[in-house]
């Protein structure tokens, strides 16, 4: 079983940065040290003088609009014993790959409402790397709703999933689009989701103005029983309220008229879960007419779906598709519980941590 450390934290941002910094070093130097994007493209392209005026214009920016989460970033570095530009600069990697090369990465999501159940769930891909080097925060700041999110090494909390004690729970794809500009960064704007009071101001938070670049999350809210994908992009957004069943990977499925990039990963994965999703239900999940539900067993199978022959919807880093499923999460939101699936959830269903949401 893979092994994700849970770690509890609190205080003011600057604390909670500080005691994570001190806790996970060795995760943080390492993801920092290993990361080519940041030590070949990012670090070079920051110490020319464009990089010069370009960061100083970015971290005015975030002072400006996103003071807590610097301080949280602070306090990270100064307990990593990392620079802070070094950290600043990778959670702003979404907003340098519009004239810097990275890697396209993953993630899917899978979700249900009806009057039965209301469930999604989230494949988070990366780099097969940080397998065994995420960790998952739990955090209370002082004035504001408690939080649990997996988190990278290095990373604010909130760019993978997570949810809060408003009852507010997400999870995020990674999209592509190719006309970012400097503007508010997508994590610190994950981050913030962390902090939504409701579903609505969830929605604020995701499609705050000046976006940089964009994510695309699958929010939900316990206390509405109401779930919305939201598709962001610098100048455009849309939100899908979710009735039934919905599939989202790594492109732009509802938002018309943005160029981007779409990977054979992620069509790939689309177009296996829409076929597997004209299928009927397992008859494990019944509803009251006594007629099969999709389910849970039913959104696990999917994200499980190793398929397709070149790009599965649970990736194995088996080339050409270099990235991998680092763990399965499941969201219940009648249940207000999560289940963080270490391994295949399928292979080993067993293999999960439990949370109360």
């Amino acid at each position: 079983m893979s092994v994700l450390e849970r770690f509890e934290t609190g205080g003011s941002h600057f604390e909670m940065g500080l005691a994570i910094g001190k806790r996970f070093a060795r995760q943080i130097g390492q993801g920092l040290d290993r990361y080519p994007f940041l030590q070949e493209q990012l670090l070079p392209y920051h110490f020319g003088s464009e990089g010069q005026a370009r960061y100083e214009h970015l971290l005015d920016l975030h002072r400006t609009r996103y003071p807590d989460y610097l301080s949280e970033l602070e306090g990270m570095a100064e307990g990593a014993g990392r620079s802070f530009e070094e950290v600043f600069l990778v959670n702003m990697r979404g907003e340098y790959t519009g004239y810097l090369r990275d890697i396209a990465r993953g993630c899917s999501d899978c979700a249900v409402l009806g009057g039965e159940v209301a469930l999604f769930g989230h494949n988070e891909d990366g780099s097969p790397a940080f397998r065994g080097n995420l960790y998952l925060i739990h955090a209370q700041i002082e004035g504001k709703p408690g939080f649990a999110a997996l988190s990278y090494p290095g990373f604010l909390c909130g760019n993978a999933f997570g949810f809060n004690g408003a009852g507010v729970c997400f999870s995020i794809d990674n999209v592509r689009p190719q006309a970012t500009r400097i503007g508010v960064g997508r994590h610190f704007i994950a981050r913030s989701l962390l902090e939504a009071r409701s579903l609505e101001d969830a929605i604020g938070r995701v499609t705050v103005p000046e976006r940089a670049s964009g994510f695309s999350y699958t929010i939900g809210s316990i206390p509405e029983r109401r779930m919305v994908h939201v598709e962001v992009a610098p100048q455009a957004h849309h939100v899908r309220e979710i009735q039934g069943v919905y599939f989202h990977a790594n492109h732009y499925r509802e938002l018309d008229g943005v160029e981007q990039i779409i990977d054979a990963s992620s069509r790939a994965r689309i177009e296996r879960a829409d076929a597997i999703l004209t299928e009927p239900p397992t008859a494990s999940n019944q509803g009251r007419d006594g007629q099969p539900v999709f389910g849970a067993a039913d959104i696990l199978a999917v994200l499980g779906d190793e398929g397709h022959a070149v790009y599965p919807i649970y990736r194995t880093a088996t080339p050409p598709d270099r990235h991998a499923t680092l763990c399965t999460a499941l969201f219940d939101l009648d249940a207000r519980r999560l289940r963080i699936y270490t391994e295949h959830p399928m292979q080993a269903p067993k293999a999960f941590l439990e949370l109360e949401m």
